[in-house]
């Protein structure tokens, strides 16, 4: 045998020097197990002698005396050691039993050293295997060649104990592999679990430094709302401590109750399995602003070994930089929009300024009533669409929501977000502008020649100076042409197209007192593309044209003015109306309370908000500001095949005039 085999052989029958708190905990077990089997041998080894009249008083004496020696061991040695002892003084016992038993059965007591040498393969040492070995040979050598009959029931040879020996050659070695296997499989199981347990350990406490240095909070939530305890620094740096209960809802709501409830609807839908899983994390509530940082939220699916939804993985990151840089784009993309509005029909712009301007302080007008605030909130959102100003108009959007959402009318500090943004916005439009002295008077070139043409064919004074007035009032076809351009970009926001058609009949009028009436105006187009007009598809299967059609006109009737919105689309839906009536304990019984719901504050065919229609409140508007106005509307809609809305002023109350003709 070559040295290093050598050594792999004794390594192998040698133990490891370290013991380990389960092995010492195990051994000394099988200690006091033996320490009771050695006792059953006094009483039982007693018997066996007296039965084959071998002595009982000497049987008792030897087995007691054997007894000692474990005894002391278990007490004075460490657990490896004893258990040599233990294994040493078995085999002493199997010698006793075959000498006190002999007879006709003594030969079969030999079967008690081969079941005690694999019995004693659980202490998972071969040394215990190989002591208990050696001293089942130096007594069968020794007794054997003293007192021959000991050890068989008749004179043996020497052949005979080598056979028997080299029994118990083959049974030890079997036992020893089987007790350094049952070392390496269980008892050195719990280093392996230690060194697993470390490098664990190791692992996590590495992943817990990459999560406590990255910017983003990452922490797993259960289905019932609770938090893991592993969680990232950055979680408690983005939304501050977490609460006691480890309840995501709870955190959320000590940042902002309005999430938390968007957030808890959601988590709802999510697990009672009603909808597909994939659809409600995508429609998650991601924008949580806090403390002036704006924070996304991503939620990740992780699945159980079942392959069903068993937690998610929330992530939280501070977009803060992001959006603000995504703002100054959208500022400049404002800037340039308005740059190219103002270049087009400065003089309308002008007007939407003062119009907005006017708003933004009624909307802050604590005095004023919350629906009539709330109304001119709605009605600021709808005109800067018009001019391109989406970031006001986004604004404006995510304070109706947060109304929504809370249940609550306007506040001061809505009020102040407002003013903010519009202030920021102003800022850049006044260094845009320049200077803006007393109103202008924009002359188009058919209205300058026609006014030359009546100087140069004798016209009268009066109707010169009739002329002339109506170059101060407002052409109605200009207002048109701006809610024209609204309207194509509306429906491209929501996959449609229209063809709109004007006829301003040549109409003017006071554009300082109808300037309320066009901002709010624009709700009723705003509804009549987004619940009128229907998509091209369903144009194309209805037999109609895949782009929609809407009228614009005015006209004057005798005294009375008049201004029309017309569509072909699916006109309105009066179930609906009957049934959202009947929800708010409107009346809703006639075709007159029907009229009324439809314009009342808070009734939408919609069920969900959205930027452009959904909150029951533009439509109200607009028969406000008619009314203010001393006007009317009266409402014309056949199913399938469009509405009309008319609205009626007195002329004098318009100051209406005419372009030269």
């Amino acid at each position: 045998m070559s040295s290093q085999a050598r050594w792999r052989f004794v390594d192998f029958l040698r133990l490891p020097p370290e013991v380990t708190p389960f092995e010492q905990a195990h051994v000394e077990r099988l200690n006091r197990v033996a320490m009771g089997f050695f006792a059953l041998h006094v009483p039982v080894f007693s018997a066996i002698a007296w039965l084959n009249d071998t002595g009982p008083g000497l049987a008792l004496l030897l087995t007691t005396l054997t007894c000692v020696g474990p005894a002391l061991a278990a007490a004075r040695l460490p657990a490896r050691q004893a258990a040599m002892v233990m294994g040493s003084a078995s085999m002493i016992m199997g010698g006793l039993l075959v000498h006190f038993g002999q007879g006709p059965m003594q030969i079969e007591m030999h079967f008690y050293f081969f079941v005690v040498l694999a019995l004693l393969s659980t202490y998972g040492n071969p040394a215990v295997v190989l002591t208990a070995a050696a001293t089942v040979t130096v007594h069968h050598l020794g007794v054997w060649w003293l007192l021959p009959a000991s050890v068989f029931n008749y004179e043996a040879s020497f052949w005979v104990v080598a056979v028997h020996a080299a029994f118990v050659v083959l049974e030890s070695t079997a036992a020893c592999f089987l007790a350094r296997n049952f070392f390496d499989d269980v008892i050195g199981l719990e280093a392996i679990v230690q060194e697993r347990t470390r490098q664990l350990d190791q692992k996590n406490e590495d992943l817990r430094l990459v999560l406590d240095n990255v910017g983003q909070g990452f922490m797993t939530v259960e289905l019932d709302g609770r938090m893991g305890e592993a969680r990232s620094a950055a979680v408690v740096g983005l939304l501050g401590q977490t609460p006691a209960s480890d309840d995501l809802f709870t955190y959320l709501e000590a940042v902002s109750p309005g999430f938390a409830a968007q957030v808890r609807m959601h988590w709802d839908n999510l697990t009672d399995g009603f909808l597909p899983a994939d659809l409600v994390l995508d429609q998650m509530p991601s924008r949580l602003d806090v403390g002036g940082r704006h924070l996304r939220l991503d939620y990740t699916p992780i699945l159980g070994a079942d392959g069903e939804l068993a937690r998610l993985l929330l992530v939280i990151s501070d977009v803060t930089a992001r959006v603000e840089r995504e703002r100054a784009e959208q500022r400049q993309r404002e800037i340039l929009r308005v740059f190219e509005r103002v270049m087009a029909d400065k003089s309308g712009f002008l007007e939407f300024y003062g119009e907005a301007s006017a708003l933004v302080d009624r909307v802050g007008d604590e005095a004023a009533s919350p629906l009539v605030r709330q109304r001119d909130l709605h009605t600021l959102k709808g005109i800067t669409g018009i001019f391109g100003l989406e970031s006001l108009a986004q604004a404006c959007h995510h304070i109706e929501d947060r109304l929504a959402d809370e249940g609550r009318t306007l506040t001061a500090a809505d009020a102040a977000e407002l003013r903010a943004a519009w202030d920021g916005l102003r800022a850049d439009l006044d260094a845009l502008l320049g200077e803006r002295s007393a109103r202008t008077i924009e002359v188009a070139d058919e209205d300058y020649e026609a006014l030359l043409m009546a100087v140069l064919e004798g016209a009268q004074g009066e109707a010169l100076a009739g002329q002339i007035r109506a170059w101060k009032l407002d052409p109605v076809e200009r207002r048109f042409g701006r809610l024209a351009s609204q309207a194509d970009a509306i429906a491209a926001r929501l996959g449609k197209a229209v063809r709109v058609e004007l006829d301003g009949g040549g109409l003017r009028l006071d554009g300082e007192r109808f300037g309320p009436f066009w901002s709010a105006f624009v709700h009723a187009l705003r509804n009549a593309i987004d619940h009128g007009i229907e998509a091209p598809e369903d144009r194309e299967a209805a037999g109609k044209d895949p782009a929609g059609r809407l009228a614009l006109t005015a006209r004057v009737d005798r005294d009375t003015l008049l201004i029309e919105l017309a569509d072909d689309g699916r006109g309105v839906d009066w179930a609906r109306v009957q049934q959202k009536a009947a929800d708010r304990g409107l009346p809703h019984t006639t075709e007159e309370d029907l009229m009324e719901a439809l314009f009342a504050d808070g009734i939408s065919v919609r069920d969900e908000a959205n930027e452009l229609s959904g909150r029951g409140v533009g439509m109200a508007a607009v028969r406000a500001a008619a009314r203010a106005l001393g006007g009317g509307l009266t409402l014309d809609s056949r199913p399938g095949r469009g509405t009309t809305l008319r609205f009626r002023f007195p002329v004098a109350a318009g100051a209406v005039g005419r372009a030269a003709a």
